[in-house]
């Protein structure tokens, strides 16, 4: 019996060294990224919770500014020339990641912590938007920031963090988009119509070929190229509210009037709810304070 309960102690103690001992000391834990002296940690994210359709590298904070992503520090560039930092969604900058304090990996909430060294005297203004990394590459556009440029300011001898504002980006819809235009009824000007394209607010700006029906009538149906599978597979359909912009595109000449006004003339729109077999005609209206044209989804 004695023997026994020896062997039994003994066994005890191989669990316990395996499963390790209570006094053991706990593994290290995530690396802060070490923040470069005399900087001022500047944060920014978008929220794309609605969706979830942005993967790793598909969003960039473009703006005023050039990043290294070696020391991740940015500097004051008025020309908007870039590089620009890339969004992550790997949790807090200060625990191994790119994001802003206290955020959480994995949660669809884009964000980039960059350094600021803060100017010797007055304040810098950095302006910022937002760009889908994948049509910028593969269209040549790719900006999805809404309304007017976001911006953040460093001082002369700021030290506290700053958090840039950002935004989050709207749930998609169910109705279609359609958008028309008769090349034989134009606005006086020279108009070379061999290449006939659109682009718009609800896919990026990202230029899009239209269809000729044959009669000199292009058109372009938004649910043609967005979606899973398609060109635009990270843009979805409108909404009731939503009011998307677009520009006609001739051979690289944007359909305007001289006063940089977007021209209407032959322009037609419609939209088609989820289920509905044709597309309701949609005045075409000109928002006022950039002049491009626009129309109300119903």
């Amino acid at each position: 019996m004695k023997q026994l309960k020896m062997l039994g102690l003994a066994a005890f103690a191989l669990v316990a060294a395996a499963c390790g001992s209570s006094n053991d000391p706990a593994p290290p834990g995530p690396t802060p990224f070490p923040q470069p002296a005399g900087t001022v940690a500047v944060s920014f994210a978008v929220n794309d919770t609605a969706n979830k359709v942005f993967g790793a590298g598909q969003l960039a904070w473009k703006g005023s500014m050039i990043y290294d992503a070696t020391t991740r520090k940015v500097t004051a560039d008025p020309t908007w020339g870039g590089p620009w930092a890339t969004l992550y969604d790997d949790g807090p900058w200060t625990a191994g990641g790119h994001e802003g304090a206290g955020s959480v990996a994995g949660d669809s909430i884009w964000g980039v912590t960059v350094f600021v060294t803060p100017p010797a005297t007055g304040s810098t203004t950095y302006e910022y938007g937002l760009i889908n990394t994948l049509y910028e590459r593969n269209f040549g556009n790719g900006w999805i920031w809404t309304g007017t440029n976001g911006s953040f300011a460093v001082a002369a001898g700021a030290v506290a963090p700053v958090t840039a504002p950002g935004t989050s980006l709207p749930a998609f819809g169910t109705t279609d988009v359609q958008v028309l235009i008769n090349t034989a009824n134009l606005a006086p000007g020279t108009w070379d119509t061999s290449v006939v394209k659109v682009k718009g607010s609800a896919w990026a700006w990202a230029e899009q070929t239209m269809v000729n029906n044959g009669t000199g009538v292009f058109s372009f149906a938004l649910s043609s190229v967005v979606g899973a599978g398609k060109p635009l597979s990270l843009s979805g359909l409108a909404k009731s509210g939503d009011k998307p912009e677009f520009i006609f595109v001739f051979n690289g000449k944007e359909y305007k009037l001289d006063d940089g006004t977007a021209a209407t003339t032959g322009v037609t729109a419609g939209t088609k709810l989820s289920g509905a077999s044709t597309y309701v005609l949609t005045p075409v209206l000109i928002n006022a304070s950039n002049k491009n044209s626009y129309i109300n989804v119903p």
